[in-house]
């Protein structure tokens, strides 16, 4: 299993090599049901994703198949029923927390290939994934001219904040609420 990701808000569970698989795009299944899953300390622990579309009435749906994970697993742990597909990042660890979200499931011809959370996500502390992330881009810094309105996320609460650069001195600014993204005024 290998895990990207992105700003602290978006992230990619690989559990197939993609140069190895072709995505097949009539296959891949968007707003399914998952919970992210988290530890006491709030590390994210996993995902368990359900048989049930994200529409009125909840509709069940038939779970693409997972097939072999072609990553080391580490300390993981994979089930897969008919119902859902559990993913834990450390077996050892209890559940303690989970949040509803949806997610997007892509597949090729020996299953799937990876598992995306939508939209924006809460990804909390990284401990329990360590061994699986390849990639963990910082959160951005938006330079403006003018106090935002909203966020990239589509967020509009914002928290005033005050940063220190060595080329500009002291630059004052906004903090999105929701996602961490800063917007410093230029």
């Amino acid at each position: 299993m290998q895990i990207t990701i992105s700003e602290d808000t978006t992230m990619y569970i690989y559990l197939k090599d993609r140069s190895k698989h072709k995505y097949v795009k009539n296959k891949s299944r968007s707003d399914v049901i998952c919970y992210l899953l988290y530890d006491a300390a709030d590390n994210m622990l996993g995902i368990r994703i359900i048989n049930k579309y994200d529409d009125e009435p909840l509709n069940d749906i038939q779970l693409p198949k997972l097939g072999k994970v072609e990553f080391p697993m580490h300390n993981a742990q994979i089930t897969e029923t008919e119902q859902e597909i559990l993913i834990v990042f450390n077996q050892d660890t209890p559940i303690v927390k989970e949040t509803a979200h949806t997610c997007v499931l892509d597949v090729c011809k020996s299953g799937i290939i990876g598992v995306e959370p939508m939209p924006y996500v809460y990804i909390g502390g990284k401990e329990m994934m360590k061994p699986f992330i390849i990639r963990d881009e910082p959160v951005p810094v938006h330079h403006v001219f003018s106090p935002p309105v909203n966020c990239t996320c589509g967020n509009n609460s914002f928290t005033d904040i005050e940063r220190e650069d060595s080329i500009f001195g002291f630059q004052n600014g906004w903090k999105c609420a929701e996602c961490g993204h800063v917007y410093l005024l230029m």
